[in-house]
Order: C-alpha cells, then sequence, then structure tokens
C-alpha cells in the first residue's frame, strides 16, 4: 500500500526549511529533513529518505509515527537521559555541605566523612564517590592545618615574623 507522505504533513516546505534552520540539535535537523523530502516529493519512500540521511528505515519510520501521532512539536521534544541515580542522595549532600561550611568542622579526612554518613543516614559510600562529590562537585577543600614540628620555638616564629 502507497502512502501519500505530502499530504500526510501538515507543514509547508518553506515551513520546514525555516525550521530545520533553527535547530541546534544534528537528530532534530534530520528529523525536519525527512520530513521536508517527503513533503517537497525529492524522496518518495521512506527507504529513499533514511538512505539519504544515513540512517536506517526504520528510523525514519518511527520519526513519522511520531509526526503523525502529536505533530511537529512531538516530533522535536528532546527526551531526558535516563541515568544510574547518584550514590549519595541530595539529603546526604545538604548534611555534608552543612557539616563542612560549618566553623566546628572537626573532618580531617574523606574516611572520617564517610564514618559519619554511615552513622548518621545508614549509607556505605565509598571514599572515591565521597571525594568526587566534595572536592569537585562542592568544590569544598577538608582544611586539615599543618604538623608542628617538635622542636620549633613559639618565640622564634613571633621574632621572625617582626623582621
Amino acid at each position: 500500500m502507497k502512502v501519500n507522505y505530502p499530504e500526510r504533513i501538515d507543514d509547508t516546505v518553506t515551513e520546514l526549511k525555516i525550521i530545520r534552520s533553527q535547530q541546534r540539535t544534528v537528530t532534530n535537523k534530520q528529523k525536519v529533513q525527512a520530513l521536508y523530502l517527503l513533503k517537497s516529493g525529492l524522496s518518495q519512500s521512506l527507504t529513499d529518505v533514511a538512505e539519504v540521511l544515513g540512517v536506517h528505515r526504520i528510523t525514519v519510520q518511527r520519526w513519522f509515527k511520531q509526526y503523525s501521532e502529536g505533530g511537529l512539536s512531538s516530533l522535536l521534544k528532546l527526551g531526558q537521559s535516563t541515568g544510574r541515580p547518584r550514590a549519595i542522595s541530595s539529603e546526604i549532600i545538604a548534611g555534608i555541605s552543612t557539616k563542612i561550611n560549618s566553623e566546628s568542622c572537626q573532618f580531617k579526612s574523606y574516611k572520617e566523612i564517610a564514618k559519619w554518613v554511615e552513622k548518621n543516614y545508614q549509607v556505605s559510600v565509598k571514599y572515591q564517590t565521597l571525594h568526587k562529590q566534595i572536592r569537585y562537585r562542592m568544590k569544598a577543600k577538608l582544611k586539615v592545618p599543618r604538623r608542628l614540628s617538635n622542636k620549633k620555638y613559639p618565640g622564634v616564629a613571633t621574632q621572625f615574623k617582626k623582621n
């Protein structure tokens, strides 16, 4: 059964050209290009469009089905990629940040933070995960004073600073 694609596409050829030039992602440009090829008559079938665009025939068929069911807006809608949820919840992150930013922060290492999280939130968190979260995402550093030498005299340091 032959489908008359130009009749099933509501937008005009000039509108499709304008919409295609406004798209920022390659896939959205390809989707509008597929509609343009079908509407203008440059390609007669979905297989021809797929060969021109360099995608599989089923992909073009899925795009056309999206367009016919929901229009151009549903075709160009970018879906949210689902990924693995973070190991540390936002509640734990908020607790860590308030604890680190407080003046009475007693954490001297990330292992201490991991023990504190396990004690308060009953969640075991890896060292690497905590370090990445605190150091790079929260942009925080653990402020640990340097060790002082036993041979250092307190009066000599103040006298040195005066000179």
